[in-house]
């Protein structure tokens, strides 16, 4: 019962953190954000191909691959792969780094946790690194997961492959994004991240509540 009323007391509490960042957002004059190039502000590297450096010798390192970029924020993956990179440094994420998909789910994005640090991303990822303070990782995962970066003029001159949706690096790199200001982009990361949070309190009750009901189904039946 406590723990019910504790779920309850967070899904309160998420809706109203979350009704309180849309309406912030919302009360603020429109206004149209400057586009600037994503390689302007940071790199852009490609994922490895792990089976060019599997060796027994070698160091265990986490694999993000798409499938892991279902939420804004990595904080677990489930593959580990034994590597010998030569030049880790250049491979090896970092906090804060923003991991791409440029195959299948095209710009399914998310940002790098303290927990994954050290990690590395798949063939069919690349990931950004921020080296200026004037863009939110968090902003520019929401935006490249959003349907809005599909209306930007530069994304739809970028090439595809003819089999799986594809996007190339270099590609990538001149895709112009709209940057407002910081505390704005802010207010977009804080109002997305609390939805995920929503999201995963409502469904975590709901299962809670099947599990509830399945029990009930099974001694009511004797099974």
């Amino acid at each position: 019962m406590r723990n019910n009323l504790f779920i309850a007391e967070e899904y309160v509490r998420l809706v109203v953190l979350h009704t309180c960042w849309i309406t912030s957002l919302l009360g603020k004059p429109a206004m149209k954000s400057p586009l600037v190039l994503l390689q302007k502000l940071g790199s852009i590297t490609p994922g490895i191909n792990p089976k060019r450096y599997e060796k027994e010798t070698g160091s265990i390192y986490s694999l993000i691959s798409v499938k892991d970029l279902d939420s804004l924020l990595i904080g677990s993956v489930q593959t580990e792969v034994q590597l010998c990179i030569p030049k880790p440094e250049k491979h090896q994420l970092i906090k804060n780094d923003v991991v791409i998909a440029i195959r299948g789910s095209l710009l399914k994005s998310s940002v790098i946790t303290e927990t994954l640090e050290g990690s590395v991303s798949n063939p069919n990822t690349a990931f950004f690194r921020c080296y200026t303070n004037i863009i939110d990782p968090v902003y520019l995962a929401v935006l490249l997961r959003s349907g809005y970066v599909e209306q930007l003029p530069s994304f739809r001159k970028m090439s595809r492959t003819t089999t799986l949706p594809g996007i190339r690096v270099n590609d990538l790199r001149n895709l112009e994004i709209p940057l407002p200001e910081l505390s704005i982009q802010h207010q977009i990361s804080h109002l997305f991240v609390s939805l995920e949070k929503l999201t995963r309190s409502v469904t975590s009750e709901i299962e809670t509540r099947n599990s509830l009901a399945q029990a009930a189904l099974s001694r009511v039946l004797e099974i």
